[in-house]
């Protein structure tokens, strides 16, 4: 029987195979381009994992807990290709008044679609040692053990439509570009929360 559209919902613990019972999140490592982005990314986290009955999760890193769940963002390196714009129109056609005539034309993106890669590490009471290492420049070339539990990365991908307002609203566009990004990045957040969270559901 087909079961398309359908999913398995379990509440309880699913690392309780591995005797986790345990988990720390400490904020999450941002090595991206993108400022700020990982305290979203922390909180959502946090906030989905919360749902497994017979899991604990600590907010911040914690030594006696069984495992530790580490977040690290990360992107190109240069902006243009974490964020890149489409859909160009001609700024002279929505804000005549405030340009004028006397300068050569020039466009503002219709829309902007930012990519980053987020690599999501459990790990079993690590060492300060091992933390160091997973969080370096070799760490997403460490394979699954009986201590790691997972090492994978997940890449995220969100569009958003930029704002252009008229004569008046000119001044205050970029502060509302900017509250659209800030949406958009936080949905991007609550994505990278629902993929941990069914990837850890899911991989059993």
């Amino acid at each position: 029987m087909s079961c398309s559209g359908y999913r398995f919902t379990q509440q309880e613990n699913p690392l309780s195979q591995y005797g986790i019972k345990t988990l720390s999140i400490p904020m999450f490592y941002n090595y991206s381009n993108i400022a700020e982005i990982h305290t979203d990314f922390t909180r959502e986290t946090y906030r989905l994992l919360t749902s497994f009955s017979g899991l604990k999760i600590n907010n911040g890193y914690r030594q006696d807990t069984d495992a530790v769940l580490l977040g690290i963002i990360k992107s190109p390196e240069k902006v243009a290709e974490t964020t890149r714009s489409s859909n160009l129109r001609l700024a002279q056609g929505k804000a005549a008044n405030a340009i004028g005539n006397k300068r050569q034309n020039f466009y503002i993106p219709g829309t902007t679609d930012a990519q980053i890669i987020l690599q999501v590490i459990v790990i079993k009471k690590p060492s300060e040692e091992e933390l160091a290492l997973l969080k370096s420049g070799i760490g997403d070339k460490i394979l699954s053990n009986s201590k790691i539990i997972f090492n994978e990365m997940i890449p995220l991908k969100t569009l958003y439509t930029r704002e252009i307002l008229d004569n008046a609203g000119v001044q205050v566009v970029g502060t509302q570009n900017q509250g659209v990004q800030r949406k958009n990045l936080k949905n991007l957040a609550e994505q990278a929360a629902t993929n941990i969270r069914d990837m850890i559901l899911y991989a059993f």
